[in-house]
């Protein structure tokens, strides 16, 4: 198990990347509309489609990064008066719950993407698939992670 935590982590590293160069095109198309506009007098017919897609993409697998890092928010004022072996089960409770909701996320949003793949974007004129995919995407490394973090939970001795 140890190897696929690993692997993930791996994967994870990749995704950061990935965020990263997000961000970048971002802010340059967006850097650019507003030098088009202000400068040239003209503006990009499709910036803030693009711009739009690509928050998409990166929240949700920004997201699957901060629930391996356990940056998501939370309310643990109750589960932090417990015992750490009832803390232990009720968040192991918690990541269970949510990879079932991951796992349901995936199945509806693969189905999504069948009936949006011949549709297309106003601006960019590209499959709304594309934009679509973030989300069972998304899910699917959101559920990776939730079950490392269940196996570290799990590991746990306190």
């Amino acid at each position: 198990m140890d190897a696929v935590v690993r692997g993930i982590d791996v994967i994870n590293k990749g995704i950061r990347y990935l965020l990263g160069i997000i961000l970048a095109v971002m802010a340059i198309v967006i850097a650019y509309q507003v030098f088009s506009r202000f400068a040239l007098g003209t503006s990009l017919s499709w910036s803030e489609e693009l711009t739009r897609y690509l928050m998409i993409w990166l929240v949700f697998l920004g997201t699957s990064i901060a629930l391996r890092e356990k940056s998501l928010i939370g309310i643990n004022i109750l589960v932090e008066r417990f015992p750490f072996s009832i803390q232990k089960i009720i968040t192991s409770l918690v990541y269970i719950a949510s990879i079932i909701f991951f796992l349901f996320i995936i199945y509806k949003g693969i189905n999504v993407l069948d009936n949006v793949q011949n549709q297309r974007s106003p601006a960019m004129r590209i499959s709304m698939m594309w934009a679509y995919a973030a989300v069972p995407v998304g899910a699917f490394f959101m559920l990776l992670n939730s079950i490392v973090v269940l196996f570290e939970l799990n590991r746990r001795k306190e």
